[in-house]
């Protein structure tokens, strides 16, 4: 079919606009039909619907990552439902503020690096340490951008930023990675090294290590040396670790080893040695039963 092409001058809908359309006839005279707008006006329109479809696509990608950090960040499905608002303040008052207040990232300035933290109750169990620090990491998951829209063109997905481990877990999964017998480990199928486990450890922005101390080691020196390797590069990188533990600092020092120890004092700096007191929780309860 021969279509026959004409320049027209058009007023566009939108704007009000006069500009040039060209109109296309059929054999039979008839028009093809016309553009309702300028270029202008079609080109923010189509913007528009890409941003919108962008933000929709972007509300899906939130709901989806959410999850993967869920599963990622290895939280103890006990705690899973902890938060700041079903902890009792009174109880712990320094502790629960500063856990929640962590500067855990790096602030607008230069001068304000990521803060490390250590929660000592020593002698004494039960009084919210995991709690404390579970209900961070679900702060973190419910209110850190999970995905962005760059450009306004592309969403980039935000890896999780947080992993929590105890300490007779990590040590427990380093020492598979001798027998070479190590599956499914971080979620990847394949024989684990130990280089391996520091390297993900390292990938996460804040590392959470639970219950330090609890189980005292056989062999110090394999003990220290996965701390040393753990905590010097984490100071290397200006990335922040939360340690818990019923040791005393002197305690601490001797477990974890003086340099490590000294890495953390400049980490955390004496505020961010918070020192638990008082009763049992799950003593209490039993009391008040």
């Amino acid at each position: 079919m021969t279509l026959k092409k004409e320049l027209t001058e058009t007023q566009c809908q939108e704007c009000g606009c006069s500009f040039q359309d060209t109109i296309y006839f059929r054999a039979d005279g008839s028009p093809m039909g016309t553009y309702a707008k300028c270029p202008d006006c079609r080109e923010k329109e189509a913007q528009l619907s890409k941003e919108q479809r962008l933000q929709k696509d972007l509300k899906e990608t939130i709901d989806s990552q959410e999850g993967i950090w869920r599963d990622e960040c290895n939280v103890p499905s006990g705690f899973a439902l902890k938060t700041f608002a079903n902890f009792d303040t009174k109880l712990q008052p320094v502790a629960f503020k500063t856990v929640k207040n962590l500067q855990w990232h790096w602030g607008e300035g230069d001068d304000e690096q990521p803060k490390s933290l250590v929660l000592l109750s020593p002698g004494i169990y039960g009084l919210g340490k995991t709690h404390l620090v579970c209900a961070l990491i679900n702060q973190i998951i419910e209110t850190d951008d999970k995905a962005l829209i760059i450009q306004k063109t592309y969403i980039r997905k935000r890896p999780c930023p947080v992993f929590y481990i105890s300490e007779n877990v990590l040590l427990r999964r380093i020492r598979q990675t001798y027998s070479r017998n190590s599956k499914k480990d971080f979620t990847e199928n394949y024989e684990e090294t130990e280089e391996d486990v520091y390297k993900k450890l390292a990938k996460y922005d804040l590392l959470i290590i639970d219950d330090v101390g609890k189980v005292r080691a056989r062999d110090m020196s394999f003990l220290q040396g996965v701390y040393f390797n753990i905590i010097d590069q984490r100071y290397n990188d200006c990335q922040p670790i939360i340690l818990t533990t019923n040791l005393d600092y002197t305690d601490l020092e001797v477990h974890i080893g003086g340099a490590c120890a000294d890495r953390l004092l400049e980490m955390a700096g004496k505020e961010g040695f918070i020192v638990m007191r008082g009763t049992s929780y799950r003593k209490k309860k039993m009391i008040d039963k």
